[in-house]
C-alpha cells in the first residue's frame, strides 16, 4: 500500500527518514522547506545563486544528520540554525567577506527564523545564561561591554584595572562562553555569528 506523505504529520516524516522509506519522506519535507528556506537565503544575501546553493548544502547537511535527529524538537529550528552556519560560513570565506555589510550583520543578528521569533528569544536566553555562570570579575567585565557598550579604556578605568587585564578578562569570558556553547550545539551559531562579527570589525558591541 502506498503511503501519502503529503498528509503526513512532520513527526512522523522525520521518523521515516531514518528507515527505508528515508528518501521518500525526506522529499516532502524537502517540498514543504524549499521555499520559505529560499526566501530566508535570498534576503540575507540578495545573491540568487548562492541562495539556491546554500539550500541544497543545507538538505544534504540534514540529510547526512538524519540519523540523530530528534524528532520530538522543532524540525525548523534546526533547519534554521543549520541553514544560518551555512550562511556564516559563506560570507566569512575570501570571496564573500565583502558582503558582510551593516545590512547584512542586522538580518543575521534578528532573523534567525523570520518566521518564529521566538528562535531568538531561546538564543539570547542561552547566552545570558552563559554570561550568568562566568566567574565574577569576568562577568562584570563582559557585561560592561555587552550591555553598557562600554570601551577597554573605559572599564579599565571604571575598574581600576590595565587595558591589558580588560582585554584578558574579555579573552576568557569568550572562552567559557564558547564552552558553554559547546554543550547546546543547536545554539552554537549565535555564538559563531556575533564572534565572526567581533573579529571582522574590532567591536564587541550588542552581544
Amino acid at each position: 500500500m502506498k503511503r501519502n506523505y503529503k498528509e503526513a504529520d512532520e513527526t512522523s516524516l522525520l521518523i521515516l527518514i531514518k528507515q527505508n522509506e528515508g528518501e521518500h519522506a525526506f522529499r516532502e519535507l524537502f517540498y514543504r522547506y524549499q521555499d520559505r528556506l529560499y526566501r530566508y537565503n535570498q534576503k540575507i544575501l540578495r545573491n540568487r545563486e548562492a541562495s539556491e546553493e546554500i539550500l541544497q548544502d543545507v538538505f544534504v547537511k540534514v540529510w547526512n544528520y538524519r540519523h540523530q535527529i530528534d524528532e520530538s524538537r522543532d524540525f525548523s529550528f534546526l533547519l534554521f540554525t543549520i541553514a544560518k552556519n551555512t550562511i556564516i560560513n559563506y560570507l566569512k570565506s575570501q570571496k564573500a567577506k565583502q558582503q558582510l555589510v551593516p545590512e547584512t550583520i542586522s538580518t543575521l543578528a534578528t532573523h534567525i527564523c523570520p518566521e518564529e521569533t521566538m528562535i531568538w528569544q531561546q538564543y539570547t536566553a542561552m547566552l545570558d545564561k552563559a554570561i550568568a555562570e562566568l566567574p565574577e570579575r569576568c562577568r562584570i567585565v563582559f557585561e560592561k561591554s555587552r550591555l553598557e557598550g562600554k570601551s577597554y579604556e573605559e572599564i579599565a578605568e571604571d575598574l581600576g584595572i590595565s587595558r591589558n587585564t580588560v582585554r584578558l578578562q574579555i579573552i576568557k569570558s569568550l572562552k567559557l562562553i564558547k564552552s558553554y556553547f559547546n554543550h547546546h550545539p543547536e545554539m552554537d551559531v549565535v555564538f559563531s555569528l556575533l564572534l565572526s562579527l567581533a573579529s571582522l570589525f574590532t567591536v564587541f558591541k550588542g552581544f
